[in-house]
């Protein structure tokens, strides 16, 4: 069954599917195998609740969107498919992934963009190892560094959030350092002792430095970050901005207002018109393809995250930065309803925060679990 889950978890936050995506035939083969894995584990574990919101969330959207427009009706109903195994039979693969499983699968995840930038330089500059963008794989990155701040063993830890900001900083993804700074100073207000963390991120800034020319990292976003460390950090300011997701979202804005109430149809937001980019933001997206209803629910869904994270924050400090994390990477992307690394992140912390009680005491197994390595390691 362990066996089972941890191939499970590989193919979702590794983004197995997507890394083989250069040729159709092999990631397509390997989509269904990541879809039939988590049916096998589902079939195989034991059943509880299902996630109702999600559910209906997912449902309002593909029906109201679908019943408006729909460009393609196998993709259609493929993802429809995808989206409802993943929060039923993802829901019990979370349920059962500890925080020092779901933080170590994020570090082997994250060394893949080490590997792309060592092994393979090129001349974009920005890397992604299996996740094949760059702000995906930032994604990844981030998610790991929340959760490294309730692991137990130092040296485990600090290799990871060493390990994780690194590989963050080269994919030059601006979420990853806004989301990093963010989670940063979260991490010193729930333990002064975290203020540390400002020193470790200081080190990996120098050893990219050091780094950059063997590396071949993009010249511009390059250049931005090492401005905003000297007297040029007001033109570093001005690239970064460049290209901003405001200028992007602001495209959709007419769409969005001439059919607020059932939408524009079914992926019309999300890059569809070859003439354009996608809307780049979950939240407009869901409001501009499938109108105000979806649009009411997904809101309310990451509002409980955050009051209910917030409420818990010096008990599970991760708990907040994570649910900040999400909703930050869903204010720059518009791929969530087949993002398997997003939302199996989002059902991990929704479970969590759902049913407190229960969650305290497997928390407090797995604590126990990692003071008895470490005994044993002593010893």
């Amino acid at each position: 069954m362990n066996i089972l889950k941890y191939i499970t978890l590989i193919m979702l936050l590794w983004g197995i599917p997507s890394f083989f995506s250069y040729n159709e035939t092999i990631g397509s083969k390997m989509s269904y195998l990541t879809y039939a894995l988590l049916l096998m584990y589902y079939l195989m574990s034991s059943k509880r609740k299902l996630l109702i919101p999600f559910l209906v969330l997912g449902l309002s959207y593909f029906f109201i969107s679908g019943s408006t427009f729909v460009n393609d009706v196998n993709d259609f109903t493929y993802k429809l498919i995808k989206y409802i195994i993943l929060i039923t039979a993802g829901a019990e693969l979370a349920r059962n992934t500890t925080k020092k499983e779901f933080f170590i699968l994020a570090i082997l995840g994250s060394l893949s963009i080490l590997v792309h930038a060592v092994a393979f330089p090129n001349g974009y500059g920005r890397y992604s190892g299996f996740y094949l963008n760059p702000n995906g794989a930032g994604f990844v990155c981030i998610i790991g560094y929340c959760l490294s701040y309730v692991i137990e063993n130092k040296k485990l830890r600090l290799v990871g959030q060493f390990i994780l900001t690194f590989a963050g900083i080269i994919t030059f993804s601006r979420t990853f350092i806004s989301l990093w700074l963010i989670v940063s100073l979260l991490s010193i207000l729930a333990d002064k002792r975290n203020s540390l963390t400002f020193g470790l991120g200081a080190g990996v800034i120098i050893v990219v430095f050091s780094l950059a020319s063997i590396l071949k990292l993009n010249a511009v976003r390059f250049s931005a970050f090492e401005g905003l460390f000297t007297d040029q950090s007001e033109s570093s300011i001005s690239t970064i901005k460049d290209g901003s997701r405001l200028d992007t979202w602001s495209i959709y804005y007419d769409e969005i207002v001439d059919n607020p109430i059932i939408g524009n149809g079914f992926q019309m937001l999300s890059g569809l018109n070859p003439t354009k980019q996608g809307v780049h933001n979950t939240f407009l997206m869901v409001l501009g393809e499938s109108g105000i209803f979806p649009f009411l629910l997904i809101i309310g869904i990451y509002m409980f995250m955050l009051k209910r994270s917030f409420e818990q924050f010096r008990k599970g400090p991760h708990k907040l930065m994570l649910a900040i994390t999400i909703v930050g990477i869903l204010m720059i992307m518009h791929n969530y309803f087949d993002n398997n690394l997003i939302l199996f992140t989002t059902i991990w912390i929704f479970v969590r925060l759902e049913n407190t009680e229960n969650e305290s005491k497997k928390e407090e197994e797995e604590e126990e679990e990692e003071e008895e390595e470490l005994t044993i390691k002593s010893i």
